[in-house]
């Protein structure tokens, strides 16, 4: 889908606060209430919004821990049935198929390192995987959320 400068800064305003309003976009980007919707409806049709939720902080749910788990499957085993499992774990808050020695790296958040422990205990007995490499975070110095590219300069 191709989007204009407008429709670049709509998103930019969602993107700061999901629950802005048609009428208080429409005030900052010079449009009317009904225009506005009309833009967002498109680009959530178009698959550019794929939703809305709350930014929630995960040490206020308990869940002290973080870490990245590198994860190898089982040579010739399926992949799909493989991310099927994994999905099933609600540890997982992302799961990405990556290039290199592990196939698969998943950031996982639990609220102790006797529940990471648990999990991994779990996660090396499911059926497809090999093996396990874990990274436990100290700390995060920064996770930001989705940045608009610059626009396409080609397009001008």
């Amino acid at each position: 889908m191709e989007f204009d400068a407008v429709d670049r800064r709509i998103l930019a305003i969602l993107l700061r606060d999901g629950r802005a309003s048609h009428a208080s976009i429409a005030k900052q980007v010079g449009l009317s209430a009904p225009a506005v919707g009309e833009r967002v409806r498109k680009l959530e049709q178009a698959g550019v919004i794929r939703g809305y939720h709350a930014d929630v902080d995960p040490h206020a749910l308990g869940l002290a821990i973080a870490a990245f788990v590198a994860i190898a499957p089982q040579p010739r085993k399926p992949a799909q049935r493989l991310v099927e499992r994994l999905l099933a774990f609600p540890e997982i808050e992302e799961l990405h198929a990556v290039a290199g020695t592990y196939a698969f790296i998943a950031k996982v958040r639990v609220p102790s390192t006797a529940a990471l422990d648990a999990f991994l205990d779990r996660l090396f007995m499911l059926e497809g995987v090999e093996r396990t490499e874990t990274t436990v975070v100290l700390r995060t110095n920064v996770e930001r959320p989705l940045q608009l590219p610059p626009p396409d300069e080609r397009a001008t």
